[in-house]
Order: C-alpha cells, then sequence, then structure tokens
C-alpha cells in the first residue's frame, strides 16, 4: 500500500512541476497534458485499488471465517447444555425454596368434614367460628360427610333454624373486620350422605339410606378414613383440608395463605419406636402395618420401629389422593383401593397412609419422581425437636420433650405438653412456626394441667389457627373477651 502511494506521489509531482513550468492558463495545460501520464496514473490507481482490495479479503476471509466457526460452537454448547439443565431437572431434587403452589386467587380449597348425630353441637360452634374468623371462606368450598339421608335431613334443618346467631361485630375476642361483617351464619356449604361418594365396590356392601352399617361390620377407624378419602377422591380441588367436627377457630386467618405456606416445605412426621421402647405401643405399630399393607408395602421398608404420626395439619394434594387411590396394590393387585382399607387387618388412619404413600413414593423414585413428591421433607420428629434445642439441649436443664410422658406413644398428640416447659416457650413457637403447625390437638385434660396465664401467652404467640379437640371452656377462659389482636404470625 505505501508503494502504490509513492508511485502516486511522484506521478502528481511530476505533473505539478510541468504546471509551474509553463505560462499558460489552465486550457492551455488540459489541452497539452501528456495523454499517457493521465492514463499510466489511472492504471496504477486500479493496481493499487485491486491489490488493496485482495489483501482485504485475504484478513476477512480467516475472519469471517473464524466467526463462523466460534458461532456455530457456542450454539452447539448452548443446545448441549441446554439438554443437560433439562435431564437434570428431571432427574435431580428441586430447590426446595421453590413453591409452585397455585397464587390464592387461583387455588381451588376444599375443606372435608365428616361428622354424625353425637357431634352436631361441636359441629355446629365449629362452623360458627369459621364464618366469623376464616377471612376467605367465601371463596371455600366446604362439605359435610354424613351417615344417612336421616342425619343430612336433621343437620340441615339445624343450620337453617332462624335463632342461629350471626358473626355479628364481634366474635370471640376479636372485632370482625367491616368487609367481614357480610359473612353470615350458616355457611354456604354441601350436605353429603356418604353412599353417594362411595364406589360401586362399596356400596353394594351397604345401603342408599343408611351407611352405619359399616362400621358395625369394618370398626369406627375404618369407616371414618372411607368417610374422608371417599369424599378426597370425589370433589374436584387442588388442595383440601380434612376436620373432624369437633374444633375451633381461634385467630382471624385466611386459609388458603395458610396452605400456601405450608405447602412450601411440608413435612411428613415419622416417629421411630423401636421393640422395647417406652414410646412403643401396639395399637399404633398395627395401624401402621394396616395403612401400609392396603397400598402394597410393608413398614420393614421403612426401618425397624418407624411409624408415621397423625400430626394435625391434614392437608391434602389432590393429585397425590388420586395416585394412592388408583395404584394397584403389589400385594392384593387384583382388589380395589376402598375394598383393601376396609378388609385390613387393623384400624386406620386415612392421614398415616396418606404419609405413608409419600415416604413410600419418595423412597421407591428417588430422584426420578416428579416435584409433587420430591418438595416433601420426611423428618423425625424427636430428632428435629432435639435438633432446635426442645430435647436435652446443652448447657440447660430445662427440655420440653421431657415433659411428654414417656409412656405416651404419639409424641404430635401431646405436643402441648411441651407448652408447660415455660421458659422455653418461645423456642417452641419458633419451632411451630419453622415447621408450620398450624393445627393442635388440645386434649380436654390440658387446660387443668397447664396455668391459665402460661396457656394464653402461647395461644397469643405460637401460628395456630384453630384447634382440632372440642376443649370446652378455651374460648370462655383462655381468649379474653374485648382484647383481641391475635392475628396470624407465620414467622
Amino acid at each position: 500500500m505505501e508503494r502504490c502511494r509513492s508511485m502516486l506521489s511522484n506521478l502528481r509531482g511530476s505533473a505539478n512541476r510541468r504546471q509551474h513550468s509553463k505560462d499558460a492558463s489552465s486550457e492551455t495545460l488540459l489541452a497539452e497534458q501528456d495523454p499517457s501520464e493521465d492514463k499510466k496514473e489511472e492504471e496504477t490507481e486500479e493496481m493499487c485499488t485491486d491489490q488493496h482490495g485482495k489483501r482485504r479479503r485475504k484478513v476477512l476471509l480467516p475472519i469471517g471465517l473464524g466467526s463462523w466457526i466460534v458461532i456455530s460452537f457456542c450454539c452447539v454448547f448452548y443446545i448441549i447444555f441446554s439438554l443437560t439443565i433439562g435431564i437434570n431437572t428431571k432427574h435431580s431434587f428441586p430447590n426446595p425454596n421453590t413453591n409452585n403452589t397455585p397464587p390464592t386467587t387461583d387455588m381451588k380449597l376444599q375443606i372435608i368434614i365428616p361428622s354424625f348425630t353425637p357431634h352436631f353441637p361441636e359441629l355446629l360452634e365449629m362452623l360458627h367460628s369459621m364464618a366469623c374468623l376464616i377471612t376467605d371462606i367465601s371463596s371455600i368450598s366446604i362439605s359435610l360427610i354424613l351417615s344417612s339421608d336421616a342425619e343430612v335431613s336433621l343437620l340441615t334443618s339445624l343450620l337453617l333454624d332462624p335463632t342461629t346467631k350471626s358473626c355479628g361485630s364481634t366474635y370471640l375476642a376479636y372485632n370482625i373486620l367491616p368487609s367481614s361483617r357480610t359473612l353470615t351464619y350458616p355457611l354456604p356449604l354441601t350436605i353429603h350422605n356418604l353412599y353417594t361418594l362411595l364406589p360401586s365396590s362399596i356400596q353394594n356392601l351397604t345401603t342408599p339410606t343408611e351407611t352405619s352399617d359399616l362400621v358395625k361390620k369394618y370398626g369406627k377407624y375404618k369407616y371414618q378414613s372411607m368417610k374422608k378419602l371417599a369424599a378426597a377422591a370425589h370433589f374436584e380441588y387442588d388442595y383440601a383440608i380434612l376436620l373432624d367436627s369437633e374444633g375451633l377457630v381461634i385467630r382471624p386467618v385466611a386459609f388458603k395463605e395458610l396452605v400456601r405456606e405450608w405447602m412450601r416445605r411440608p413435612v411428613v412426621w415419622k416417629e421411630l419406636a423401636a421393640v422395647g421402647s417406652p414410646r412403643r405401643n401396639g395399637w399404633v405399630v398395627g395401624i401402621n402395618e394396616g395403612c401400609a399393607r392396603t397400598l402394597g408395602r410393608t413398614m420393614e421398608n421403612f426401618g425397624t420401629g418407624v411409624s408415621f404420626g397423625e400430626g394435625y395439619t391434614w392437608i391434602l394434594e389432590k393429585e397425590i389422593v388420586m395416585d394412592m387411590v388408583n395404584s394397584p396394590s403389589r400385594l392384593n393387585p387384583n382388589t380395589d383401593f376402598f375394598t383393601r382399607l376396609l378388609k385390613a387387618k387393623s384400624d386406620i388412619f386415612e392421614i398415616v397412609m396418606y404419609k405413608i404413600h409419600i415416604a413410600g413414593r419418595k423412597m421407591e423414585q428417588s430422584s426420578s419422581t416428579s416435584e409433587v413428591y420430591t418438595k416433601y421433607r420426611i423428618l423425625d420428629i424427636q430428632e428435629t425437636l432435639i435438633d432446635y434445642g426442645l430435647a436435652n439441649p446443652p448447657l440447660q436443664t430445662e427440655a420440653a420433650y421431657t415433659r411428654i410422658p414417656p409412656n405416651l406413644d404419639v409424641i404430635s398428640q401431646r405436643f402441648p405438653s411441651m407448652i408447660l416447659e415455660e421458659p422455653l416457650q418461645d423456642l417452641l413457637v419458633s419451632f411451630m412456626k419453622e415447621y408450620k403447625f398450624f393445627f393442635i390437638y388440645f386434649d380436654p385434660g390440658y387446660l387443668s394441667q397447664i396455668p391459665h396465664a402460661v396457656l394464653q401467652d402461647f395461644l397469643r404467640k405460637a401460628p395456630l389457627a384453630m384447634t382440632v379437640s372440642g376443649t370446652t371452656g378455651l374460648p370462655r377462659e383462655f381468649i379474653p373477651a374485648g382484647k383481641g389482636g391475635w392475628n396470624m404470625s407465620y414467622v
């Protein structure tokens, strides 16, 4: 390129020198200019331009080829990386903090409550508390499952009694928000005779108008489990809450938000009580084995002495319910789920069976199972209490866990015993928030064991939405009228 520029410079310089040597007008210079020199200059310029273009092509060609190779390599790498991520996502545990629960506005929530005539007074009081304190009650489906046409007629008449109470401006200790005063009692709900929800294989064992003969044939626990699981399989929902008919909502709470909080990192609690342990109870062991065999498993699959306790936050996922009900048993493949349930050799607790199904699915499919199961954690309640500092804490003489009498087998059922260790009450409340204990069982005997001030302080701070037992006197004696302010706290 420098050579070309030099040649052009010399040609232009000679032309300039000729111009300055002659005294003539520009027209004369143009006329007398040597045409061969002009042509030579043009040829030189063309040659230089051509050489410059060739050199540019030589430079640009490798650059373009290199760019194409790099881009192609990146595309191939991206495709391989994407496929790898897809495989890893499919076959690995998801981020435990991921929450795929539908937004509360889209969530279909179903409350299922089985009952029978002797429990109707407690049921009516529980429904009243639900109407007044569950702030999103109007968007929740509630279904009552009864034993006969006669019970359906009786409960319907009780709910329509014109003397039934409304929420008014206050309920328990709470000022009902103006937007909530439109909630009326009785609730909008549906009442069902169990027969209409049963599969045909079980309908053939009873009569359309009265199903309580199943209690005499198979026992009350199997019958109660049948009521809950037949309803859970029948209704359409995303999540269902199972409730017994004796309970009480104790503070304003949005149930859909409660379910969403629980589903962030749900826990299936297990307990270890080997042979010879003071906590081992033959009845509980039999229930677990009966539930496992109904599902086509044995408790040996989960380890020696393991049992799955009830707990009391009974939240079901529809997808899991249907997987459990529709999965054939490896021990009895030709018999349907509900027939296997009734023919079990021991009592059945439906929530224990549900937990065993989740634990079994996680164990047998581990890394390849769907996120429906991988989000659940299987935790030992005693070990978790110890790790949290509530049992045998170092450098402390108090241990809330030791308040549970050793001969009481179901830890979660005796949970309120730990309230007695008042110095550790804040730690106990923190534990309940961490692991989402939103429902608690209060044996009536607890009200006489726990000092009023201690229990009242606990109820105020704990994340409890409701009790799930008929604790007569709890609202009157432990939720002081007119003070309120017990807002739900999840953290």
